[in-house]
């Protein structure tokens, strides 16, 4: 098995790494295609349809060598900078593809605040409960560093309840609304508390989100860049890459809305396809970590995704709100306070003690798919 890992790797770097970059290359060709507007118009015919399909996969592709140079990088600088570096990596992408969908929004006020929770729902329920499961599969119990978990969790409920609950129920704007005051303290209490954390965790308190008892393998993926390729040439490619992303996601939107109301599904679906979209490159890297039985670097993976979320979409959102003079809106409704309340408490529960088992998977997976039927509950369909 050893030799035959070794001979894949040596054929691994032997290929050109221009070869590797052709989808890249290919996604930066469509995103100056949509920046000169020479792509097909946005409709029903099958032409339309083709082009949402392949803008799909160019974005898909762009992620991936995202996430690629980035690992690649974080492989170079160790943990927990390695670490620091995906997640910001991903949170670019992120943000870019929910202000992309804000501004394609043709007056919808709830995208930003649709696409916020259902990167929060896919992390802290599908994800965390595929990790776990994959993880304790073969084990009694898969652990890692409770402390990490509890500051991770801790910043993730307060920020989620500033921005997701507390608008609801406040009284200076009706409905979900923030007031201008109120937006202003929520989005330098995010990247305020965002920046804190980076310090805590890349200084003072390094050990909290290592797991020196792990014998676990944390190796880049087998697909991410040549270990040996400059640090110089990965941060190039990974900006090229985010560049693609930004640039796709625009040209990107509009097709999710025309889909949506094609297909006849309610608003929040487009959260959960771009929300879903964004984030398959973490979800990788998090279910090999687990394989490896490194399930601390998949904790570290998945809820600084999910803080990052919080912490820097809202204030991108904002100011991409003072640009556009749209008003979006960030108060839940109630059945989803209610998910997110059970949710944020199960993983406050399950995560907090330092080792997980299977049937903690389950439960969140469970809770992500009374998500999904919650929605769809809003098109009266039944089962």
């Amino acid at each position: 098995m050893t030799r035959i890992r070794s001979h894949a790797a040596a054929r691994e770097q032997q290929v050109p790494w221009i070869v590797k970059e052709i989808p890249l290359i290919i996604a930066l060709c469509a995103g100056v295609a949509i920046l000169g507007d020479w792509h097909p118009s946005i409709g029903d015919g099958m032409e339309s349809r083709l082009w949402f399909f392949f803008l799909v996969a160019c974005i898909l592709a762009s992620s991936f060598r995202a996430m690629m140079h980035a690992e690649s990088l974080a492989h170079h600088f160790g943990e927990p900078i390695g670490t620091v570096i995906l997640t910001l990596s991903a949170i670019t992408i992120e943000v870019a593809a929910v202000c992309a969908l804000m501004l394609g929004a043709k007056g919808e006020a709830t995208v930003a605040r649709d696409a916020m929770f259902a990167v929060l729902m896919i992390i802290l329920n599908l994800l965390v409960g595929i990790v776990i499961l994959v993880g304790a599969w073969k084990r009694t119990e898969a652990k890692f560093n409770l402390q990490s978990a509890g500051n991770y969790l801790s910043m993730i409920v307060v920020l989620a309840t500033l921005t997701l609950i507390l608008p609801r129920f406040t009284r200076s704007e009706p409905g979900g609304w923030m007031s201008d005051p109120m937006e202003w303290f929520v989005s330098v209490a995010g990247l305020g508390i965002y920046i804190a954390f980076l310090w805590m965790q890349s200084s003072r308190h390094r050990e909290f989100f290592e797991f020196r008892e792990a014998e676990s393998d944390s190796s880049p993926l087998p697909s991410a860049a040549d270990a040996r390729t400059g640090v110089g040439r990965s941060v190039t490619l990974l900006v090229f890459s985010l560049i693609a992303v930004v640039l796709l996601a625009e040209g990107l939107a509009p097709s999710i809305h025309g889909l949506l109301a094609t297909a006849m599904l309610p608003a929040p679906m487009g959260g959960v396809f771009i929300a879903a979209l964004i984030l398959a490159p973490e979800a990788l890297a998090a279910v090999s970590a687990a394989r490896k039985q490194d399930m601390q670097r998949s904790i570290n993976v998945l809820l600084g995704s999910a803080l990052a979320t919080i912490g820097l979409t809202f204030p991108a959102v904002m100011v991409v709100r003072r640009v556009s003079g749209q008003n979006p809106e960030f108060g839940l409704e109630s059945p989803y306070i209610v998910l997110l309340v059970a949710t944020l408490f199960l993983a406050s529960f399950n995560l907090t003690r330092g080792r997980v088992n299977v049937v903690h998977g389950f439960i969140h997976l469970l809770l992500f798919f009374t998500w999904i039927v919650v929605i769809l509950d809003e098109v009266s369909i039944t089962f």
